[in-house]
């Protein structure tokens, strides 16, 4: 990890994963998220909430914005909030991309069903309860807020 990324003072209550930009990394992220869960009270429903964003974000910045680069940065963060809901922070170095200034497609049918791509952000936003992007000098930062309960 670079020293951009973790240079930020800790946050009460708040917990890291570092990942490397390959898929295998993604097995990393539902025992950590279910660790929390057991440690910060995170109810079911939240946390497998939790995991399908990660999954979906994660998935992207590996596949599109490392373009399938092997062993760069990814950082999770983890807080709990004052208001009872739990917030997950991802930052990456990958070039920058603000996917909530993207426009969300419209469900389309197929013959062979529903479309392929373009669903990620839709998804997100289903299950979060708010998300935010932020620029950084060296790459992207997304906010993503989840309540206590669904």
């Amino acid at each position: 990890m670079t020293r951009t990324m973790l240079d930020k003072e800790n946050r009460v209550g708040e917990e890291l994963l570092a990942l490397r930009s390959q898929i295998s990394d993604l097995g990393l992220v539902p025992p950590w998220i279910e660790r929390l869960a057991a440690e910060h009270a995170i109810p079911s429903s939240t946390q497998f909430s939790m995991n399908l964003c990660l999954e979906e974000i994660l998935s992207n910045i590996i596949r599109h914005g490392y373009a399938n680069q092997p062993d760069r940065p990814i950082l999770i963060r983890y807080s709990p909030l004052p208001d009872g809901c739990f917030l997950l922070v991802i930052e990456d170095e990958a070039p920058q991309f603000d996917p909530i200034a993207v426009e969300e497609l419209p469900v389309e049918a197929t013959l062979e069903g529903e479309r392929i791509g373009g669903l990620g952000l839709r998804l997100v936003r289903g299950f979060a309860k708010s998300v935010e992007y932020e620029p950084t000098p060296v790459g992207n930062r997304l906010r993503i807020s989840f309540a206590s309960a669904h």
